[in-house]
């Protein structure tokens, strides 16, 4: 089975806007760099067989180049049309089966990965992870396109009330890694509070 995963990011200088009261805009920049990084090297490591950042930025693209990493083009069409346009890319390059990962979840590991992987991997599925706050931050979808992409305010819930409305196969996977993504102050200090060796802790340094 031919394992895609497709990584979106916004454009840096937009990016992490609600932690503007805790962090400069250098800093903010520097940590979706680094989360980033984190997202990249855990499936890096992992089952994945091809891995696609959907973006609209050159920095980004740098860094996808660097880790030899696919770079789709997602120009200014909100983040649920570029989920589904790198979805589609995912497609025509003979993807069986798509996970979409959000760049701001750094504790992700790749086992994390792999159990999601392996979770859905035995039927015609889709597996999600919420977040704490109600988000999403993980769909792995087997076959692609089963269901449409529902990220934003409350996204697990209305992931799971388009994949019952569509009847399809649903399983959740949960862990510390995929729980804690960094959107807010909240998330900021709870991440600090976990002992880990990233590099988005490494860029955080004393805070």
């Amino acid at each position: 089975m031919a394992v895609f995963a497709v990584v979106p990011v916004k454009k840096l200088d937009v990016s992490k806007r609600r932690l503007s009261s805790v962090l400069t805009p250098r800093e903010r920049r520097s940590l979706t760099l680094a989360m980033l990084e984190d997202v990249l090297t855990a499936l890096k490591a992992s089952v994945v067989d091809e891995i696609v950042i959907a973006s609209d930025d050159s920095v980004i693209r740098e860094v996808a180049c660097r880790f030899g990493v696919s770079y789709f083009s997602a120009s200014a069409i909100g983040l649920n049309l570029a989920v589904e346009e790198a979805t589609k890319w995912c497609v025509r390059k003979h993807a069986d089966s798509v996970l979409v990962l959000p760049a701001d979840i750094p504790l992700v590991s790749p086992k994390d990965i792999n159990q999601i992987v392996d979770l859905g991997s035995k039927c015609e599925s889709v597996i999600l992870s919420p977040s704490l706050n109600g988000g999403t931050n993980a769909l792995f979808e087997n076959p692609p396109k089963l269901i449409s992409p529902q990220f934003g305010l409350n996204s697990f819930a209305r992931h799971v009330c388009e994949a019952c409305k569509k009847h399809v196969h649903l399983r959740f996977y949960c862990s510390v890694g995929t729980v804690i993504d960094i959107d807010s102050e909240d998330d900021l200090k709870k991440f600090i509070e976990i002992e880990n060796f990233t590099r988005s802790r490494k860029v955080l340094g004393s805070k």
